[in-house]
């Protein structure tokens, strides 16, 4: 429990980036709703409150109503939360509500039901004299209740209840099961959603969207979430503030192959994004890990997001052309990390480069590739603008992006199926396939640099194992943009052409 900078005085929710997404946590000794479908965490979002309530010292309550208190503790041991110290009181079984019965709490028409059982409530808040409670499910009273107008009653009743006595209150709720009017959501401090989404490929995906915090400030849109045996965690889209837009800094940080960094006017400054782009097996991902190696070499640290290849994989090729990863993975300089489908969400991915970013101190980025990124994601409508957005946010931290993003087709004819995303990009490295002297070859040039100058020349890059070489500056060129280049210069200029 804590003060913030707008006064308030917070709880925690238990699950520390739900606390930054709410600016602190919870506004103490108010009433909030947790609504969502069967199965999409409410449980197990009370029980994290509820943990973080025993964590601080405080006495936390559970009362079950629309299951038993062995299921909850169930659900909660698979998910390693620890209900040892948390109290539960269990209204919603057949014993429990024979008992109040007896006790003449609850009699025979539901509003005189309804408000006896209100009133077991309170009785039970007044023996143990809890710090925070929740309700599991609150829908349980929406069924006793016989008409909207004595519900909303009751739920005013035991809102001004709790606050007199200063305690924070979580309401679980399933709308569906007893649709009523809205009567929570507008009585409520705080509104939260739970949702799940079953993408085209058989994974669910789960999401959280505050609706209102009275009072106080938070971060909208929908949040990704994720149920393991580790609990609920939540990963915020990269939307918060890290700090003024500032220019990029005058760093070059080079590829150590100097014709390369000849053709991009010196090499790639520090605090922009560079789209390497082009057909499969171009070249695209050897370039990027010539600036990562050199980079890690001079001291620095990067971080690699893989898609689209096996990590192993990776790092064999690299090793084939001479740029050891893998030494510099063991001096911890160089993280790589493999995602795919089913495991992978815009907020966990942003989270997981902030991770490396701000908390390990990587100042280069290699998404390879992007293609694969968009293919893993779950619903691909706004990823583009997600991107964007975390590329300006690594921007502003200094760090160099580089994204690989491939062009469909293996000599990247139809350029105009790929993914348009060349605008964003401060840098774009154009590679493509081309035929002389009876050979496949690959040409490399740069057809766009916001900072600095550039060559407009094309030039050879020959990928071999042992290294990478690029040649001079060719000539005599035609038809590098629209996929198929045509070569008519000497050939002898040509890297592995001897006279």
């Amino acid at each position: 429990m804590e003060s913030t900078s707008d006064g308030l005085v917070r709880v925690s929710t238990g699950i520390p980036l739900l606390d930054r997404v709410t600016c602190g946590g919870l506004p103490k000794g108010e009433l909030y709703v947790i609504n969502g479908e069967p199965g999409t965490g409410k449980t197990i979002l009370a029980l994290h409150f509820l943990k973080a309530g025993v964590d601080a010292g405080e006495t936390a309550l559970c009362i079950a109503l629309s299951q038993r208190v062995g299921s909850i503790r169930q659900t909660a041991a698979s998910v390693g939360i620890d209900t040892t110290n948390i109290l539960f009181r269990e209204l919603s079984s057949t014993d429990a509500l024979e008992s109040l019965t007896t006790r003449q709490t609850v009699f025979d028409t539901s509003e005189f039901e309804l408000e006896n059982t209100m009133t077991s409530f309170t009785q039970v808040i007044e023996s143990v004299h809890p710090q925070r409670v929740v309700f599991d499910s609150i829908s349980y009273l929406r069924m006793l209740a016989s008409n909207p107008l004595s519900y909303r009653r009751q739920l005013l009743i035991l809102r001004d209840y709790m606050a007199r006595r200063d305690v924070t209150v979580l309401l679980t709720d399933t709308p569906e099961l007893a649709p009523g009017q809205k009567e929570l959501v507008t009585i409520a401090h705080g509104v939260m959603t739970l949702s799940i989404n079953t993408a085209t490929s058989g994974s669910d995906y789960r999401y959280l969207k505050i609706a209102k915090i009275r009072g106080s400030d938070y971060q909208q849109g929908l949040h990704n979430i994720e149920i393991s045996d580790h609990g609920m965690q939540l990963y915020p889209l990269y939307s918060h503030d890290v700090g003024p837009e500032q220019p990029p800094s005058d760093r070059q940080i080079t590829s150590g192959i100097p014709k390369l960094d000849d053709l991009l006017g010196g090499g790639l400054l520090s605090g922009t994004s560079c789209l390497l782009l082009g057909p499969s097996g171009a070249g695209k991902t050897s370039i990027a890990t010539l600036f990562t190696h050199r980079w890690v070499q001079q001291g620095g640290k990067a971080s690699v997001f893989l898609f689209d290849e096996l990590a192993s994989t990776f790092l064999t090729r690299s090793e084939s052309l001479g740029i050891g990863l893998e030494r510099d993975e063991s001096l911890e300089r160089f993280r790589l990390h493999k995602l795919g489908l089913g495991n992978i969400t815009p907020g966990k991915f942003a989270y997981l480069v902030e991770q490396d970013v701000a908390v390990w101190g990587a100042k280069i980025v290699v998404i390879d590739s992007l293609t694969g990124y968009i293919n893993a994601m779950p619903n691909s409508k706004m990823l583009i603008t997600q991107m964007h957005e975390l590329m300006q946010a690594l921007s502003r931290q200094g760090v160099l992006t580089l994204l690989v993003v491939g062009q469909h087709g293996v000599l990247g004819a139809d350029a105009s199926r790929s993914i348009d995303i060349s605008y964003l990009a401060d840098t774009v490295l154009l590679l493509r396939y081309f035929e002389a002297a009876g050979a496949l070859r690959r040409a490399i040039s740069v057809c766009k640099k916001r900072y600095g100058t550039h060559e407009r020349g094309i030039r050879e890059i020959y990928v071999e194992p042992g290294g990478i070489q690029i040649s001079d500056s060719l000539h005599r060129f035609t038809g590098i943009l629209s996929g198929l280049p045509e070569y008519s210069g000497d050939s002898r200029d040509l890297i592995g052409i001897d006279e």
